[in-house]
């Protein structure tokens, strides 16, 4: 399954059939006082196929096809987030801490934010520093569109909220050398044994 030539038309088209419709964006799960929507399946083409442009935290340009013949793990989430994100964060650097154990050597870890108008290269090279993070993980803003269509293709749905905020799915995937996603965690506090199992096998 090829990600080439898109367009609006086509995103909407991968949005009805995976089901990231208003109806679907409002199942939603309550954790308190967050609003954890609920997940999609992931389809089942590679991620390097989107053919996007994305921009670091470090305010360079990066296609997610640089990753290519590399396992990296990947999620989406907003910096200016309060309780589900840096939740989802420490998850993930939890799981990147066992991957080291188990396998000598620290996962490529990425995020890409949902936030076109706030996220930009200076926030999230702040919010990187804030959280402690090492130079294994990687930041990345881009446009709208490029946005939606990677999230549909990870399985997170998304939806901007009156006061500026995103109710999300809190979920991350191991993509393969492929660029398929391979595996995936989803929930906070989530067991990791199954993605840790998978990257051991793949490393």
């Amino acid at each position: 399954m090829k990600f080439q030539f898109v367009s609006p038309i086509f995103i909407f088209l991968v949005c009805f059939s995976f089901n990231c419709d208003e109806h679907n964006l409002n199942n939603h799960h309550h954790h308190g006082e967050d609003h954890v929507l609920a997940a999609s399946d992931a389809a089942q083409g590679s991620l390097f196929d989107l053919g996007s442009q994305w921009t670091t935290e470090s305010n360079q340009t990066i296609g997610l096809n640089q990753y290519r013949g590399k396992l990296f793990i990947i999620s989406m989430f907003y910096a200016t987030c309060q309780s589900i994100c840096p939740r989802l964060v420490a998850d993930m650097e939890q799981l990147a801490k066992k991957i080291n154990e188990s396998t000598g050597q620290y996962p490529r870890m990425v995020l890409v934010s949902f936030d076109t108008e706030k996220d930009n290269p200076e926030v999230l090279n702040r919010y990187k520093k804030k959280m402690n993070l090492n130079d294994n993980w990687t930041f990345l803003s881009g446009k709208e569109a490029d946005i939606r269509m990677l999230s549909v293709v990870l399985g997170i749905n998304y939806k901007k909220i009156s006061n500026g905020e995103f109710n999300h799915s809190a979920v991350y995937s191991l993509v393969s050398k492929e660029g398929f996603v391979v595996s995936r965690i989803e929930g906070i506090g989530s067991n990791t044994e199954t993605l840790l199992a998978q990257y051991q096998k793949l490393k």
